[in-house]
């Protein structure tokens, strides 16, 4: 009887073993979003602060929409550490898209001033950019995706002011 009971019982216990590894296999085989560092860029520029866009491409493999949460970021020039900051973003990426985003990150004029100290203006720096970005998933919580991106950065050049001409400012004025 046991024997009988054993034959009957291992098959089937064998089969839902099986089929709940497939199914286990299933769920660790879930997609997770991917992003990568195109590349980044000053963007405006005032007395008080300096805007540097990241451009990073972020394909969304899920059938909603994938919120950006933040970014954390920090840039280097050799062994010399440059900026680092976090920046709150708030964008999505469409359902089941791929789409090159710039994310803003606004940087002090004081910090801009210390990192880029001695550097000409107008010469490219090489620079290693390490970012961490976070997302929204859905089902998985909240993701951070790792970047790293090296190349070399433009420092922007100081705009020259033409020289004025005070005779028509002051004509102009009075009339």
């Amino acid at each position: 009887m046991k024997a009988k009971t054993y034959t009957v019982l291992l098959p089937l216990i064998l089969g839902i073993m099986g089929s709940g590894c497939e199914g286990l296999q299933q769920m660790l085989d879930v997609k997770k979003p991917t992003a990568s560092l195109k590349g980044f860029r000053f963007g405006d520029i005032t007395l008080k602060s300096a805007t540097l866009l990241f451009d990073v491409e972020v394909t969304n493999p899920y059938p909603v929409a994938l919120p950006l949460l933040d970014m954390n970021y920090a840039i280097a020039s050799g062994a010399n550490p440059l900026l680092s900051g976090k920046a709150d973003i708030q964008s999505t990426i469409p359902a089941g898209d791929k789409k090159v985003i710039s994310l803003p990150a606004t940087v002090g004029y004081i910090d801009l001033a210390k990192a880029f100290m001695g550097i000409k203006p107008g010469s490219k720096i090489p620079y290693k950019a390490d970012l961490g970005l976070s997302v929204d998933t859905p089902g998985l919580g909240v993701l951070t995706l790792p970047l790293k991106k090296t190349g070399e950065l433009a420092v922007p050049e100081i705009p020259k002011v033409d020289e004025l001409d005070w005779k028509k400012i002051l004509l102009d004025k009075t009339g």
